[in-house]
């Protein structure tokens, strides 16, 4: 959505024509030389981001951090709004048959959130504030409510979104129109000593300042949201007096396949995202949806097989 709003995320940017997408699901049409033919027909999820797998960071199983990665729908690798794709086949992951292909296109954001949750370590019994409950966000919560004792309370500007947090298993939800506003209400249900964890996942200005208001003495920090500007601002001061530790999330690392047996034991619902979807003759209408925040939309779904 960054690459349709604006032409460029951070410091890349796109200056012709380019096809974008990154959450994807699809049939295996055809395996390389040598390569387990038993793949083809098999529906997969897809690990978007192509590590070298033979620098320091791959061998220490941190493929997200490789320098040389290509990633899906960002330059110079074209994406996956297209029919056809060439993949890793060490990059695809098997679909139970029970999963839709709509619900699995989630697959790939809740392992950016499985990825964050882990990078903060959280322990039973803590507060957690979500700021943003978009896709990402939305992911995190579903994530989290497999710990069972967490207070979770979710921040958001929109109603709908708050609604859908509430019905999935937030303790509490904000509306985050006023970062004074929400710190009046969290103080309110927290005290003076805030949360224990915060994940950023909105990737705005004004969420980028409450993170660090929010937090308590010694929290943990997750910035998931990604900044169009590439720039995140903070109180360097409450950071270092708190002794914040701030985790910044790079996509996902070795979680795919988690969230897929998540998915599969029936622990997490990946289908519950999904708001709309639309055939490829409408990709515009659904970018132009989202873009707007209309119609309660969260995840929309582009099916490719579908032109009418």
């Amino acid at each position: 959505m960054h690459l349709y709003r604006t032409g460029r995320i951070g410091k890349v940017e796109i200056r012709e024509p380019f096809v974008i997408g990154h959450e994807c699901v699809g049939e295996v049409i055809e395996v390389g030389h040598g390569a387990d033919r038993d793949l083809i027909t098999r529906r997969v999820a897809i690990e978007p981001a192509i590590n070298c797998g033979r620098c320091r960071w791959c061998l220490s199983g941190n493929p997200n951090l490789c320098p040389e990665i290509l990633f899906l729908g960002l330059p110079p690798k074209e994406g996956t709004l297209q029919e056809y794709i060439v993949h890793p086949i060490g990059l695809l992951e098997q679909i139970p048959d029970h999963l839709s292909d709509a619900g699995a296109v989630v697959l790939e954001p809740m392992a950016v959130a499985l990825h964050a949750i882990n990078l903060v370590k959280i322990k039973p019994g803590q507060t957690v504030v979500i700021l943003g409950t978009g896709v990402i966000g939305t992911c995190v919560l579903l994530l989290l409510s497999l710990w069972g004792d967490l207070k979770i309370i979710c921040v958001d500007p929109i109603e709908d979104r708050l609604d859908r947090a509430q019905n999935l298993g937030a303790d509490q939800t904000v509306n985050g129109a006023s970062l004074e506003e929400v710190k009046r209400e969290i103080k309110s249900v927290l005290g003076e000593k805030g949360a224990d964890v915060v994940f950023e996942c909105a990737g705005e200005k004004e969420s980028f300042r409450a993170m660090c208001e929010l937090a308590g003495p010694g929290a943990h920090l997750a910035v998931i949201g990604s900044n169009p500007m590439d720039e995140v601002v903070f109180s360097s001061g409450s950071a270092r007096r708190k002794g914040l530790t701030l985790r910044f999330v790079r996509r996902s690392s070795n979680t795919l396949g988690p969230c897929i047996r998540l998915a599969d034991k029936g622990l997490i619902s990946p289908n519950d995202l999904v708001t709309h979807t639309f055939s490829a003759s409408k990709v515009t209408e659904a970018f132009e949806l989202v873009r707007s925040y209309a119609d309660g939309v969260l995840k929309a779904v582009i099916n490719m097989e579908e032109w009418s």
